[in-house]
């Protein structure tokens, strides 16, 4: 991977209660082709090539640019407002579509580019009051984002059938806008007790309204432990691919549904602009301590979601069937599925070594635990993830200079599928889990002026590489490279 990025901020202060940010940001992500079979064992000689050549499969230009006012207006009154824009062009190498070489880079190594800008603006407000003599800080705000997205090569698989889109009207484009205004109001009922009751409101100009309340609160049982709960409704829109029905999904076989079986000419799966968004209850409850440079936590998680967008059609009724016998394709929708939990562990420890409260060595660490992740419907995981990733770092301040790093994360295992997306029952390789591994790197840094700093490091020191196994559907939990060793070098400097 090759990356390059420059960022910068300039802070005007009109006064000494409002400024002014200006933001820009410039971004270049090249991905080096790692090896990958796409579909066939042996790989194609347009993979060989790139291989040989340490080509990029894709390079991602990001551009980011916001204005920002903050405003202090006395008496605890605050205000902020933002103008944001984010803009990606990401140009790939072209995969083969169904009824072809399916997922390998097409011949001639030919190359398309997705157009993805977003324009958003947000603020909020805070005032603090008392009411029914309690203490409280109302927090009122909005927030609006457009997307566009302009993708051609996404939306040029062809239909077949003739029927299920208008090719004269395909044109890859998408867009999509949300706008957002919530309240939370921080009720101080005792010294130590807090409530924080809110509310959203979303409105999606594909998916209408939503509500979404949430109620938080925080007990100080002493100087040093707090504890902490909450509850809170969100939800999701589906993206610019799920909502665009010019966009059409074609398989030859794997992907149709086991209760559907191919019936002669493969499975077609659209976009639905007829989805509802997925929605979740979220809830967590967690004890905090924090004394004299030891800091820890433990919080239990439970996501319970409804309206999952799901592409397996399990429970889907019966296709829409195209053509005559012996060459039919049938049609599918992305759909809204059954019901998902996630719930886990989450917890954090900072132990000081040297030093006072550990300003000079400490050890810091967090990790997670997964309890459950599964798709009710279907018993299958929402998506590979390890059982538990822990990350530690050894934090050494040396002087008012220098500081060192060393830092590890260790993955716990990740279990396969034992369903295909199909919904059969896998077999082979697709059982495959990926065991726990652990990456470990080190970086040291130097700091000039209060203006200019330095840092290197090594990421990956011991080399350890793990790679895709075989196709998707023969690679279990095997879905993804982990890239060797890496060096890099970064220097800010501030004005």
């Amino acid at each position: 991977m090759r990356n390059r990025d420059i960022n910068a901020l300039v802070r005007w202060a009109l006064t000494d209660k409002q400024s002014i940010d200006f933001n820009a940001g410039l971004s270049r992500q090249g991905n080096i082709y790692a090896g990958d079979r796409a579909v066939s064992t042996d790989g194609t000689a347009e993979a060989t090539q790139l291989a040989q050549a340490g080509a990029e499969t894709n390079t991602l230009y990001r551009r980011t640019a916001s204005v920002t006012h903050r405003g202090d207006w006395g008496a605890g009154h605050r205000s902020r407002l933002t103008f944001s824009y984010e803009g990606t062009d990401n140009t790939r190498f072209n995969e083969g579509l169904a009824g072809g070489p399916e997922g390998s880079i097409q011949a001639a190594l030919r190359k398309s580019t997705s157009e993805l800008n977003n324009y958003l603006v947000n603020g909020e407000y805070s005032m603090p009051s008392q009411l029914f003599g309690t203490s409280q800080v109302f927090t009122f705000g909005f927030d609006h984002r457009t997307e566009k997205l302009n993708d051609p090569y996404g939306n040029s698989q062809a239909d077949n059938t003739g029927q299920l889109v208008n090719a004269a009207s395909r044109n890859g484009k998408a867009d999509a806008s949300l706008t957002g205004l919530f309240a939370e109001d921080n009720i101080a009922l005792t010294d130590t007790l807090t409530l924080t009751p809110g509310l959203r409101f979303d409105h999606h100009d594909n998916f209408g309204a939503n509500w979404s309340p949430s109620l938080n609160t925080s007990y100080q049982l002493t100087n040093e432990i707090t504890l902490k709960g909450g509850i809170a409704r969100a939800f999701k829109a589906p993206n610019l691919y799920q909502s665009n029905p010019n966009y059409l999904y074609y398989t030859m076989g794997q992907g149709c549904p086991v209760n559907f079986p191919n019936a002669g000419a493969g499975c077609y799966i659209l976009g639905n602009a007829d989805l509802a968004p997925e929605t979740s209850i979220n809830k967590e409850i967690g004890i905090a301590y924090n004394s004299r440079g030891w800091v820890s936590g433990l919080t239990y998680f439970h996501n319970y979601y409804n309206n999952k967008i799901a592409a397996d059609m399990f429970d889907q009724g019966a296709p829409i069937v195209i053509g005559v016998p012996g060459a039919q394709s049938q049609a599918f929708q992305w759909f809204n599925a059954g019901k998902a939990i996630v719930q886990g562990l989450e917890g954090n420890l900072t132990v000081p070594l040297i030093g006072e409260q550990g300003n000079v060595l400490k050890l810091i660490n967090n990790g997670t635990y997964m309890i459950e992740n599964e798709q009710k419907s279907t018993g299958q995981p929402l998506s590979m993830i390890p059982r538990y990733t822990v990350n530690s770092t050894l934090d050494w301040t040396v002087n008012d200079k220098v500081s060192a790093q060393i830092y590890a994360t260790f993955y716990g295992k990740q279990k396969a599928r034992t369903l295909t997306q199909a919904g059969a029952a896998s077999t082979g390789n697709a059982l495959s889990d990926r065991g726990s591994y652990s990456l470990v790197g080190l970086s040291a840094g130097y700091k000039f002026s209060k203006s200019l700093s330095f840092r290197a490091g090594i990421n990956n020191i011991f080399d350890k590489r793990l790679f895709r196994q075989n196709n998707s559907s023969g690679a279990g939990a095997n879905t993804y490279n982990e890239p060797g060793r890496s060096l890099y070098v970064t220097m800010t400097a501030s004005f």
